[in-house]
């Protein structure tokens, strides 16, 4: 889902979507001309692989996130420590952002029940 940076407004302004059986909710919010607020929710199962054995696990997300949204290169630097991520040509892709939070949740280590224990 594409939608266009200036159609966010200082209103709070809600999306869903699903990737499976994940659910991620998203509020997006001006916080200036070129920066949005963004608070969002991924939950549901994730399959998944054991990092050490390579048995199928299903993992359970239930995740907040909040960062900022940048139109453009990000380069006003408020917070050393603010998550930022950069869309370019006046859109957000609220399905890349989504994907993209899956995979860095799944970039840590998962064990199944028989590895955690060894």
């Amino acid at each position: 889902m594409k939608i266009q940076f200036q159609k966010i407004s200082n209103q709070p302004v809600s999306f869903e979507l699903e990737n499976g059986s994940l659910k991620f909710f998203v509020n997006l919010r001006k916080k200036s001309d070129k920066l949005l607020s963004c608070s969002a929710r991924i939950f549901g199962d994730l399959a998944h692989n054991c990092d050490r054995c390579g048995d199928d696990i299903v993992l359970k997300l239930d995740e907040n996130l909040s960062l900022l949204i940048s139109d453009g290169i990000y380069t006003q630097g408020e917070n050393e420590l603010d998550d930022v991520v950069e869309f370019l040509n006046d859109e957000i892709d609220l399905d890349e952002l989504f994907i993209s939070e899956i995979e860095a949740f799944k970039s840590d280590y998962f064990y199944c029940e028989k590895c955690k224990n060894l």
